[in-house]
C-alpha cells in the first residue's frame, strides 16, 4: 500500500476526485456514444489514460468508472482496509476490507444511521 488516508485527507480530496473522475465519466460517454474520428478518439483515449493516471499518481483506485466508485487505502483499527466512495456522495462515509469490495461497505461511524 503507498499511501494511507485517514477520512479526513480523503474528503480534502474529493474536490479534485470529482473533477477527475466527471472528466473520465463525461470521455467514457463521448466515446462509447459518439462516432470520432480516428484522431478525436486518440485524443479521447489518451485525456482518460491522464485522468485516470492522476487518481493512481494520488494514490486513490478506481474501481468502477461506469458509476464513479473509488477506494482510498487506510487502515482501521491495525488493518489494512479501503475507505469507500462512489459519485454523488458527500463525504467517504464508508469503508470494506482488502478483500470485501463494495458489498462489503460498512458505515465509519455506524451511530450516524441510528434514529434518536
Amino acid at each position: 500500500m503507498a499511501h494511507v488516508f485517514t477520512p479526513e485527507e480523503a474528503n480534502k480530496k474529493l474536490p479534485e476526485v470529482r473533477k477527475l473522475l466527471s472528466e473520465i465519466l463525461e470521455l467514457k460517454k463521448s466515446l462509447e456514444t459518439t462516432i470520432l474520428s480516428e484522431k478525436d478518439k486518440r485524443a479521447a483515449l489518451d485525456r482518460l489514460s491522464i485522468s485516470s493516471s492522476k487518481l493512481s499518481e494520488m494514490g486513490i483506485e478506481l474501481k468502477d468508472p461506469d458509476t464513479g466508485l473509488l477506494d482510498f487505502p487506510a487502515m482501521r483499527f491495525g488493518e489494512q482496509v479501503y475507505l469507500c466512495w462512489k459519485l454523488g456522495e458527500n463525504e467517504i462515509l464508508y469503508w470494506h476490507g482488502m478483500t470485501e469490495g463494495f458489498r462489503g461497505r460498512k458505515l465509519l461511524k455506524p451511530e450516524v444511521t441510528q434514529i434518536r
